[in-house]
């Protein structure tokens, strides 16, 4: 670079300086509150378009928030006055036309292609099945970092694949897509040579710690557009830098006039103090004092599953650091009969088979069921006089208007029951499509919670730590289980404080009361020494 193209540098430097305000949010202090309140409000107020202002986020959820949050402010607006509010992949996404890689279908033909993946394989009959390859990954990752992706794979401490397996996957994934399709990251590489992005009267990034380099070029690109710039986030909640984010883009490299909240409007002191002891393993973290509520809250360990009481009022997060613990921790939450959803908004029932259970009540009672509960419940019920009553052909036969009691499924759709038959609890009838486990689950929750609670959302979210992040609970259980990819005790300091940073972010989405859940397993987080580190300043 010459020293014509320097002093160009600076001088965009420069400029952004002056019009960057950079608000930095630590855990639960409002600080999608104040992008919108204070600072979208100000701007609408003084007249600017909100078709001006673009607020870019990392997650469809923050996005989601902060145009629900700006709507419900401006309840003369609509979803049409922020359409410039989104990911930033949504945001390029509209400048392209060419067909963008389905993250999910794509990804498991190309894997059962080149045989990295079984076609007898039972995950593929999950429709939430996402094929994940190491390699593939790494490989997606240096391109984030904009590195070379042999020197990102020398570097990674755990290694899945050789350099060879590494190098030949790379080759058949660009030479799969080629001329088919691009991928995300290909996308924003190509929005950095070639979009020409409007001018804007304001930017907001949300969640700024969270983008990688490359994601960071095309934001420069757009903020030398915009009148106003407003970048916000939190450092310490930094964790996806698994996938090449580097909050010092954030924190160091984008200048602008620094501002901190103060004071969390989430949780009380007992679980600001434990935070801040996970906060002290984060080595690079930025200083940013702030309060908790003026309340105590409550800290708990247990050393096993069973012993928390889930019967406490208020919503529940059960989270883990990696997908392999959340699922164990599902089943141990079926098997104690309780009633949760991922953080997607995934039952922990199939709902067709809880449709199917619901008709059956009414039907045993004497009720009538309508044509699409009929159907329905005929998926689980082996007495039939003939298989073709089950049919799909049988039913789009049937009049959509037609209702059905006991006996006009006996006399008219082929049902093969006595009367008697007929009065018997639905686990004496749905004997097909449903498996012990599921019957007994569903038994559990209906005496557990009734009918009623069984069709409202349920209080407890199951998910991993990274998928709740920007979400809040009452009740927090934090799980220390973890893998050897994950494993705290055999990585270096600056793998360490990544790990720390997801438990600092996990435990800091509690409102009320934070449960720790120990774990003998090998490969752990040390959430018990920092309990006794807690218990140990606490008495002091």
């Amino acid at each position: 670079m010459n020293s014509t193209q320097v002093n160009s540098e600076l001088e965009e430097l420069k400029r952004l300086r002056k019009k960057t305000i950079k608000v930095y949010g630590p855990p639960g202090t409002g600080k999608t509150y104040t992008l919108i309140e204070r600072i979208l409000k100000k701007h609408l107020r003084l007249g600017t378009n909100p078709q001006d202002i673009a607020f870019i986020s990392f997650t469809n959820k923050a996005v989601n928030t902060a145009r629900d949050r700006a709507i419900e402010t401006f309840p003369d607006l609509s979803t049409e006055d922020f359409k410039k509010f989104s990911t930033l992949h949504s945001y390029c996404r509209k400048f392209f036309q060419e067909e963008i890689f389905d993250q999910r279908n794509c990804l498991i033909d190309f894997a059962l292609q080149e045989k990295f993946l079984k076609t007898s394989d039972t995950r593929l009959a999950d429709d939430d099945f996402l094929y994940k390859d190491w390699s593939l990954g790494i490989y997606d990752k240096a391109r984030n970092m904009m590195k070379d992706p042999e020197l990102v794979f020398k570097e990674e401490s755990y290694k899945k694949d050789n350099l060879e397996i590494f190098k030949r996957k790379i080759s058949t994934y660009e030479h799969y897509k080629k001329d088919s399709f691009i991928d995300f990251t290909d996308m924003i590489e190509r929005a950095i040579r070639e979009i020409n992005f409007g001018r804007l009267e304001i930017l907001i990034l949300d969640e700024a710690q969270d983008f990688t380099p490359l994601q960071w070029s095309v934001i420069f690109k757009i903020a030398k557009q915009a009148k106003k710039i407003y970048l916000a986030g939190d450092d310490d909640q930094a964790i996806y830098r698994w996938n090449g984010a580097d909050p010092k883009y954030f924190t160091e490299y984008f200048p602008g006039k620094k501002i901190v909240l103060r004071k969390t409007r989430r949780f009380g002191k007992a679980i600001y103090e434990f935070s801040q002891i996970i906060r002290r393993g984060i080595i690079d973290s930025i200083e940013k004092d702030f309060s908790p509520l003026d309340k105590d809250g409550d800290i708990k360990r247990y050393l096993s599953f069973n012993q928390i009481n889930f019967k406490d009022e208020g919503s529940w997060y059960i989270i883990a650091r990696v997908n392999r613990v959340v699922n164990e921790l599902r089943g141990k939450a079926k098997d104690a009969g309780l009633y949760f959803m991922d953080n997607k908004g995934n039952k922990s029932f199939s709902e067709r088979q809880w449709r199917a259970i619901q008709a059956w009540h009414k039907v045993s009672k004497g009720e009538s069921i309508n044509k699409a509960e009929a159907e329905n419940m005929y998926r689980y019920i082996r007495q039939l006089k003939d298989i073709d009553y089950g049919s799909e052909k049988f039913w789009r036969n049937e009049p959509d208007y037609k209702t059905y009691k006991f006996n006009d499924l006996v006399e008219w759709c082929g049902l093969e029951m006595s009367e008697e038959e007929g009065k018997k609890k639905w686990w004496w009838i749905l004997r097909k499509n449903f498996t012990p486990r599921q019957k007994i689950y569903f038994m559990r929750l209906l005496k557990r919670y009734g009918t009623d609670q069984l069709n409202k959302e349920p209080n407890i979210i199951i998910d991993t730590i990274h998928s709740v992040k920007g979400g809040e609970a009452d009740h927090v259980v934090i799980h220390s289980k973890a893998d050897y990819a994950s494993d705290y005790r055999r990585k270096n300091k600056k793998e360490k404080t990544d790990e720390n940073r997801v438990y600092y972010t996990g435990a800091t989405r509690a409102k009320r009361k934070l449960h720790l859940l120990a774990s003998d397993d090998r490969y752990n987080y040390p959430l018990g020494e920092k309990y006794l580190t807690y218990l140990i300043e606490e008495k002091k």
